[in-house]
Parts: structure tokens; C-alpha cells; sequence
């Protein structure tokens, strides 16, 4: 497992700093929803379940200097965007940057790479994507710890039981 780190606008990936301006980062977190068709009625009905993985785009420059040009540049970080870990997997990386870690996100996954030159100009545009990487023992713990054991639904019906009035009425035959 490597790592993802930001530092004063340097990105590290796997120990290797990128060499390109960082731009901006972006991540996006949504519901999930189960969307249903209800008879009789026009459109769907949708019922939250849940949140999806986070997704993060960072947008980066590749300039030509005097080091290397910007394909050269490009051929590294394609190198580091197709790693695979000893299992030939794609690689997990842990983060670092506070940003994501405010965001709950703890691990990813290099999710995609697209890169755009114009004719403008001797540099790459690139956009490094990432998919929150949340593991299904992870997420089967996180759905056991939300739901009440049964023994706790008992005591809960017990004390809905205890704290609400009844009115009984009497009648004489």
C-alpha cells in the first residue's frame, strides 16, 4: 500500500512527487438511492440508503522545462497510474492530506488518468481521479454497528410501552 500526500502544493504518489503545478482538488460525495417505479403515479419513488464512495479529481499541469518535457511527465504518472500491488491489483494508496481526511476519506484507489493538450501551448492538462476505497469488511462492520441487537429493540419497545398513557373505560352490564 503506498501513499497520497499534498504538501504546499506538491503531490506525492507512492513516495514519488509529481513534478507538475497543482491546480485544484475536487471531491464529491453523494446519497445513494433505491429508486422504485410506483404504479400509478409518474416518475420513480426514491428512498435513501445510504451514502456512495467518495470520488476526488485532482487537476494538474505538465510544463516543459529544462528537466523534461511534458510527455515525459505524462509516461512517469501513466506509470504510477497503472501499479498494481503484489496481487496484480490496482494499488490502494492511504492518505495524508487533511482535506480528505476532513472529508472521511481514508484510503483510494487510482481510479482513471485523462490528460488534454491543446495547440496552444507546450504543456498537458491532466486530471488524476480517485475512488474512496472502502473495503467490504469495513462496510459490513459499519452496517452492524448501525443496526440495534435484538435485546435493544426489546428494551426500546419496553420503554415506548412504559411512557405512553392508555385510558381504559369501565362499563357496568
Amino acid at each position: 500500500m503506498g501513499y497520497l500526500t499534498f504538501d504546499d502544493g506538491l503531490v506525492t504518489l507512492d513516495g514519488i512527487t509529481l513534478n507538475a503545478i497543482f491546480q485544484d482538488i475536487n471531491i464529491k460525495t453523494s446519497v445513494r438511492f433505491d429508486e422504485a417505479k410506483v404504479d400509478g403515479a409518474s416518475g420513480k419513488k426514491k428512498t435513501p440508503q445510504g451514502f456512495e464512495d467518495s470520488e476526488i479529481s485532482i487537476s494538474m499541469i505538465l510544463l516543459t522545462d529544462d528537466i523534461s518535457d511534458c510527455y515525459e511527465k505524462l509516461e512517469e504518472i501513466n506509470s504510477l497510474f497503472k501499479g498494481i500491488d503484489k496481487n496484480t491489483n490496482p494499488k490502494i494508496y492511504t492518505i495524508t492530506n487533511r482535506h480528505l481526511l476532513a472529508r472521511g476519506v481514508r484510503e483510494v484507489v487510482f481510479a482513471s488518468l485523462d490528460s488534454v493538450e491543446t495547440n496552444n501551448s507546450d504543456e498537458i492538462n491532466i486530471t488524476l481521479r480517485f475512488i474512496e476505497h472502502n473495503p467490504p469488511i469495513i462496510k459490513m462492520e459499519e452496517t452492524k454497528a448501525k443496526q440495534p441487537t435484538a435485546k435493544e429493540l426489546a428494551e426500546e419497545s419496553k420503554q415506548e410501552t412504559l411512557t405512553t398513557d392508555y385510558v381504559f373505560t369501565v362499563e357496568d352490564n
